[in-house]
């Protein structure tokens, strides 16, 4: 997929310095990354990283969050770098929380920046918000991030078919007005041709997997040469950072 007209040229910080260097700069402006992988190897973990990284910069991020609280996830992000405070209260980090009536969690006046819906079976009234959201951020920033955790959500209270008819109109939307995305997808939920199909969207993937213990990455598309071997990485509560040799996939 190709940038559209008028999208930012700024590569956007992935959240990991050595990732940058593997992306050649950091994520190429308009991407719809998949970020592809089992869970608890730190899918999540990347996407907050590349959202209060951008924030730090003065970038705008925009989150879809389809399985936790965007009051926690809020929190994990300032407890991660305290400069996302200050760029909260300008109003830079933006919720669509599809979870928090479900589980009851919801306050009865939304915080500034954050829209509640009943959940991810909404898809119109997911698309909804975030071009409400995208609106308060367009006039003021030509770039922003973008989160959506997950796609496997998505898939679990509809169908590939219509998750995919969803989201190839929403990334084309996002891109169009400056955005770029992480789209978080769980290994071991979906068929391979399910998970062909929605790589087809994307304009490239960062592939997890542990082999032997270790957690390793592999980039395609998005800037990063052809042929990259899987690298190994480390993640914690507050960072992800590749450690591996991008030449070799070993710890030099």
């Amino acid at each position: 997929m190709s940038v559209p007209a008028g999208a930012p040229s700024k590569p956007l910080p992935s959240g990991s310095r050595r990732l940058d260097a593997l992306l050649q700069g950091g994520l190429p402006p308009g991407t719809a990354a998949l970020v592809y992988g089992p869970p608890f190897l730190g899918k999540e973990m990347l996407a907050r990283r590349f959202v209060a990284q951008n924030l730090k910069a003065g970038t705008p991020a925009l989150v879809v969050v389809t399985n936790q609280t965007s009051s926690d996830l809020r929190d994990d992000l300032v407890r991660m770098d305290a400069a996302v405070t200050a760029a909260d209260r300008k109003g830079l980090l933006r919720f669509v929380d599809t979870y928090s009536r479900a589980v009851g969690a919801a306050p009865d006046v939304a915080p500034e920046g954050t829209e509640y819906l009943d959940g991810a079976l909404d898809l119109n009234g997911i698309a909804l918000a975030v071009n409400k959201a995208q609106r308060g951020i367009i006039g003021e920033h030509d770039s922003h991030a973008f989160v959506l955790d997950s796609v496997s959500t998505l898939v679990a209270y509809s169908n590939p078919q219509t998750a995919f008819r969803f989201l190839q109109t929403l990334i084309g939307r996002i891109r169009r007005v400056g955005g770029t995305g992480l789209f978080l997808m769980d290994h071991g939920m979906h068929s391979e041709a399910d998970v062909q199909m929605f790589k087809h969207i994307m304009t490239g993937t960062i592939e997890l997997r542990e082999i032997a213990g270790k957690p390793q990455l592999q980039v395609q598309g998005l800037g990063a040469l052809a042929g990259q071997a899987w690298v190994e990485y480390r993640f914690s509560e507050t960072d992800f950072e590749v450690t591996g040799s991008f030449a070799a996939g070993r710890i030099r």
